[in-house]
């Protein structure tokens, strides 16, 4: 595959970074993933602009423009000649050195890498997925603002390897207070009746693309919304789970710790969002 690195086209045999990127000594940098369908990204503006926040945030101010950056995505997936694909855009920096969190030498890193990508397995959106509760906490919106997109993705790991051997698709992160926030790579979302709930992006989750997208396509379907501090308890009482991403969209959840979610079976609210979602993506991309 061709990667964009610093502006230029390389084979990803060639496309390196210094080992004294901030990125590589500090996960000092903010990112992007992203979905084409039919060679045309979904929603590509509103994830230039978080990914502009996610910058603003961390005082990274030196970088392209977002018209910069939208035309070296439709570059890389011209070169690559992909339809369907999913993207990566990485902001770092730049490089420094160890030991030194403030010094940058510069100037900032930027790699742009996309791949082939057919969507998730359709069983899971027929047969739903399995969550756990992570016994590791969410990092503080005190300690690192939410709406950070940030690549030291570390705790995101560990909690994931929790589910992994759980034998469970995703991990859900509680806040000090018991709260949910986020999974480790999604946002969650519970219904009850017609009543659609999610955290609080300010409490603790990002606010996600997909996450926008279908609180968009929930307010035309007429539900309920409510977006709030949720207990964890909450879970074990709703008729319906979900998650959202870029790469899931609406994924069903049947499971919690191994206990039934609702009837066990992806629900009717989960199914028809999903189908409005897709229909929206058809709209906005063409006839992906």
């Amino acid at each position: 595959m061709r990667i964009l690195l610093n502006g230029r086209l390389v084979d990803e045999r060639e496309a390196v970074v210094s080992i004294f990127d901030r990125g590589f000594l500090f996960g000092d940098g903010v990112f992007e993933s992203m979905r084409a369908y039919g060679a045309r990204v979904f929603r590509l503006p509103r994830h230039l602009d978080r990914l502009a926040r996610s910058a603003d945030l961390i005082g990274l101010l030196e970088r392209p423009s977002a018209g910069d950056l939208s035309r070296a995505v439709s570059e890389v997936l011209e070169a690559n000649g992909l339809g369907d694909a999913r993207i990566r855009l990485t902001l770092t920096r730049g490089p420094g050195r160890p030991g030194d969190y403030v010094g940058v030498d510069g100037p900032s890193t930027v790699v742009i890498s996309a791949a082939p990508f057919a969507g998730i397995e359709p069983r899971l959106f027929e047969e739903g997925v399995s969550i756990v509760l992570s016994s590791r906490l969410a990092i503080p919106a005190a300690a690192l603002d939410p709406a950070i997109k940030s690549i030291s993705r570390i705790a995101s790991v560990l909690a994931r390897r929790e589910a992994h051997q759980a034998a469970a698709f995703e991990s859900i992160l509680l806040d000090g207070r018991g709260r949910l926030t986020e999974g480790t790579a999604s946002n969650v979302f519970l219904v009850r009746g017609d009543r659609l709930m999610t955290p609080v992006s300010e409490g603790g989750a990002l606010p996600g693309v997909t996450r926008g997208a279908v609180l968009q396509v929930a307010n035309e379907a007429a539900l309920e919304i409510l977006e709030q501090d949720l207990p964890a308890a909450l879970l074990r009482e709703v008729d319906e789970i979900f998650l959202t991403n870029t790469s899931w969209e609406v994924l069903p959840v049947v499971r919690l710790d191994g206990d039934p979610v609702g009837g066990g079976r992806p629900g009717p609210v989960t199914r028809g969002l999903l189908a409005r979602y897709r229909d929206l993506v058809r709209l906005e991309c063409g006839n992906a």
